[in-house]
């Protein structure tokens, strides 16, 4: 019973729903923003959505161009879609089924953190797939 304690934290994520946060770049800058190559400019994106990342929790940040976040919240509900350009964030929480588009001609560049020593991603084959070859 005490091996199974452990196994809490990865399926809890698993049952419980939980949703996608997305911190757009406006919302980051004052209104009357001038950007300074010479000052810091400082912003918190993504605060208070977990006491800590487990190693499958991701924090996305949309360093240039634009594209697409795709979440699919569970069985039989419709995929939500979040357009992002350059300067937002999105907190997506482990074992939530998203993916990432870049439906214009121009460069993206997206820049992930996840925390653990091994972080995790599983490719699928479709929304709930099986495990991509």
């Amino acid at each position: 019973m005490a091996s199974l304690i452990p196994l809490i934290n990865d399926l809890i994520p698993m049952i419980v729903s939980s949703s996608v946060s997305v911190t757009k770049a406006t919302t980051l800058r004052p209104s009357d923003a001038t950007l300074n190559p010479a000052s810091a400019n400082e912003a918190d994106a993504v605060v208070s959505k977990s006491d800590k990342l487990c190693a499958s929790d991701t924090i996305l940040y949309m360093a240039s161009g634009t594209g697409i976040l795709l979440v699919s919240p569970g069985a039989g509900q419709d995929v939500k879609r979040h357009e992002l350009s350059s300067g937002d964030f999105a907190f997506i929480p482990s074992w939530t089924e998203h993916q990432l588009l870049n439906e214009s001609d121009q460069d993206t560049v997206w820049v992930f953190t996840r925390s653990g020593s091994q972080p995790v991603t599983v490719g699928l084959t479709d929304w709930g797939g099986d495990q991509a070859k």
